[in-house]
């Protein structure tokens, strides 16, 4: 059972009063609805008429309330039991933008419903995938997915695509406002204190708004629509369709996969703030964790809004305030189910001007770049990783700066072309796989059996530090395979199995350590491998402690015996 930390005043098994609950609840739903920003930004795109526009921001609302709602559930396959509320993900943003080009509005609802099944069925395949995505993958794909936020974001703060239209007036002034939003946030994320520093992109984006208002950015039109705005409706679903296009997939499923590999971290990190005593990561609550993400992107699809995944940032919020009940999940449930009924609510965020959306997703997307560039930096980066992360991001980049060279492809190339992030993300993932072949490294020593132990243990640990400090192995790595491969000579030596010396062999490569002891004689038996998780997975900021690396340990991660005649082999592997 987990041991409940001092530091937390409403753990996640216990019931804060009905009114600190809805209290702490709104606190959770004003930081999410800040993401519904994204929404605006695919609205615009797809030149959909305000009452439209009005019904999709209320509508996310809704479906962030119902992921909310599944993600908190603790028993059964779905949920992990944790505070770890969703929000509209950036994540979803250029594909989402990709497909209201080729298709509008309904393809981007139906792109997002796969892409969230993809991510649910990936929480099925977590312990496969360590191969394919290591630390530094996971920290790149981080990295890309904030460059190509940034992007974006630039390019709303200087509202690029419209300049043609706009006074040289308003274009300076639209700058400064997307400035004083975005200085806003930084200089209160910086010098700013308690809540008040975790509000700070509620705070910079009000600020902006009053900028924006008092300056004439925020049009006429806008306000005249939220004025007439009712202040209590049910929003609608007439304009909810779905379409699906084969040239999207790609874009969304690596979306998907992005998202899912982001939960792992949040849930990781949940996991770390309710435990006092943790050591691992749990793997069930873990992909409970992914497949309720992806079952509630799925479902805000269904419901008209582009994809979400779970906030690093509201799990900070919650540790934070020492409240991480998951009874306040299923406040935050209701309170969006009871928000989404107004639609003036819904009539500001579209008032919104894009140079303080913009100010917005550069301060988004600057922690995410820094939060990957910590992933790939957790690791030490030798020939083969440097090819990967500068091959792979130059490459995504190029798309950016060329896009009339990818335009030109063959259409079954650019469906894996279509976005900075499939570029780059897939080119990581090739690098990768390809840079690991001939990757493992290995040395060794004998052990003499009949000496002193004093004399094996000391040969013993000055091989396995001087290895260390050669492969940049962590000093927990170290110790514990130090300790587990001087307990299993010890064995060896009390019951006398071995006719000679011991033979020691230490492998290594990206995911696995491994030392095998050679010995002619009896076979030592040792207890079964334990049931651990295999998910070595770090994310971004807060999240990026979330699976920083793997406590010490008593025994190794698996066990293999065998024996041909007298030829005994024990190996003992450690999860990287």
């Amino acid at each position: 059972m987990p041991r409940r930390p001092d530091t937390l005043i409403y753990a996640v098994a216990e019931y804060p009063p009905l009114g600190t609950t809805l209290f702490l609840g709104l606190q959770q739903v004003a930081l999410m609805a800040i993401y519904l920003v994204m929404v605006v930004i695919v609205v615009r795109h797809a030149g959909a008429p305000a009452e439209v526009a009005q019904s999709a921001v209320s509508l996310g609302l809704i479906a962030m309330g119902i992921s909310a709602g599944l993600q908190a559930v603790w028993k059964g396959p779905i949920g992990s039991g944790y505070l770890a509320p969703p929000v509209i993900s950036a994540i979803y943003l250029s594909p989402s933008l990709l497909a209201v080009k080729a298709g509008g509005l309904p393809l981007v609802f139906g792109m997002t419903i796969l892409a969230g099944l993809f991510e649910a069925l990936l929480s099925r395949l977590l312990p496969r995938l360590r191969l394919v995505f290591p630390p530094l993958v996971c920290g790149f794909i981080v990295a890309a997915v904030g460059i190509e936020l940034g992007l974006i974001g630039v390019s709303q703060l200087l509202d690029v695509s419209s300049h043609e239209g706009i006074a040289r007036f308003h274009r300076h002034v639209g700058v400064a406002v997307a400035a004083l939003t975005l200085g806003t946030m930084m200089a209160l994320a910086v010098w700013g204190w308690g809540t008040i520093r975790l509000l700070c992109s509620l705070i910079g984006v009000l600020a902006g708004f009053a900028a924006a208002a008092l300056t004439g950015l925020v049009s006429p039109k806008a306000v005249d629509h939220v004025l007439a705005a009712p202040a209590l409706a049910l929003p609608h679903l007439a304009h909810v369709g779905y379409a699906v296009d084969f040239a999207m997939i790609v874009p969304f499923l690596l979306a998907g996969l992005a998202a899912g590999l982001r939960t792992v971290g949040v849930v990781t990190t949940c996991q770390r703030i309710n435990d006092a005593d943790w050591k691992r990561p749990d793997l069930r609550t873990i992909q409970g964790g992914v497949l309720a993400d992806g079952l509630g992107c799925a479902i805000g699809g269904g419901l008209g809004v582009i994809g979400m995944g779970s906030a690093p940032s509201l799990v900070g919020v919650s540790q934070a305030s020492g409240a991480t009940s998951r009874v306040i999940g299923f406040a935050v449930t209701a309170l969006c189910a009871a928000l989404a009924c107004s639609p003036k609510l819904a009539a500001v965020f579209l008032a919104l001007p894009a140079s303080v959306v913009g100010g917005g997703l550069v301060f988004t997307a600057s922690f995410m770049v820094a939060g990957g560039i910590q992933i790939i930096a957790s690791r030490e980066l030798d020939v083969r990783k440097t090819f990967v992360i500068g091959v792979a991001l130059l490459l995504g980049l190029s798309r950016a700066m060329f896009p009339d060279y990818y335009a030109s492809l063959p259409h079954g190339v650019q469906t894996l072309t279509g976005s900075l992030l499939s570029v780059a993300m897939l080119s990581a993932i090739v690098l990768n796989l390809v840079f690991h072949l001939g990757s493992r490294r290995s040395t060794g020593l004998v052990l003499e059996v009949a000496g002193r132990r004093e004399a094996t243990d000391a040969a013993l640990a000055e091989v396995i530090a001087r290895t260390a400090k050669s492969w940049k192995l962590a000093p927990e790595v170290a110790a514990r395979t130090r300790d587990v491969t001087e307990g299993a000579v010890h064995l060896i030596q009390d019951g006398r199995l071995a006719d000679g010396p011991i033979t020691v062999r230490i492998s290594a490569d990206e995911l696995t350590l491994e030392v095998v002891l050679e010995y002619r004689g009896d076979l030592l038996s040792l207890p079964g491998p334990r049931s651990v998780s295999e998910d070595n997975l770090i994310e971004e900021q807060p999240f990026v402690k979330g699976l920083a690396g793997f406590l010490v340990g008593v025994y190794p991660d698996r066990v293999r015996t065998s024996a041909d005649e007298d030829r005994c082999r024990v190996a003992l592997a450690f999860d990287l």
